[in-house]
């Protein structure tokens, strides 16, 4: 079971990534990246920059020790950045969650994740669970921030 829950959750976040990817592609104006739009506290090159940390702190350092060093903090003040390098960090990110998942033990999943930094020590399925759900939010932030155009 642990094995079919971690190939449904890389097919989620894979595809997941994969509409991000276009949302951003989907943009007639590069500059709107770094708008702010309606309610949305942070543009869609912060949400996109904050995605790519978060996903590769998560999985790729901790499931797949990568290496990766995560720098919250520039994720939401790091601006202007091009439309071609945001791509080139999803695609990035897209790349190294399809294959820490891949490769992932099935009963890693039911193991405690790695950082204790959660209280009540979750287990590795419930962090994967709840990094779908904080990508599928932030996807439907950028689409609702392209979708209501220019002020």
């Amino acid at each position: 079971m642990e094995k079919l829950f971690l190939e449904n959750i890389r097919t989620i976040l894979v595809r997941d990534l994969g509409k991000l990817i276009a949302e951003v592609q989907a943009y007639e104006h590069e500059a709107d990246l770094w708008e702010l739009r309606g309610d949305i506290s942070n543009s869609p090159g912060t949400l996109c920059l904050h995605v790519a940390g978060n996903l590769n702190h998560f999985v790729g350092a901790w499931l797949g020790d990568t290496g990766y060093v995560r720098e919250r903090e520039r994720e939401f003040t790091e601006r202007g950045v091009s439309r071609q390098e945001i791509i080139a960090r999803l695609v990035q990110t897209r790349s190294m969650v399809d294959e820490v998942l891949r490769r992932l033990p099935a009963e890693k999943a039911a193991a405690p994740y790695p950082e204790d930094k959660f209280p009540d020590n979750p287990d590795t399925a419930f962090l994967l669970i709840h990094l779908t759900g904080h990508l599928t939010y932030h996807l439907g932030q950028v689409n609702y921030h392209r979708r209501i155009g220019r002020n």
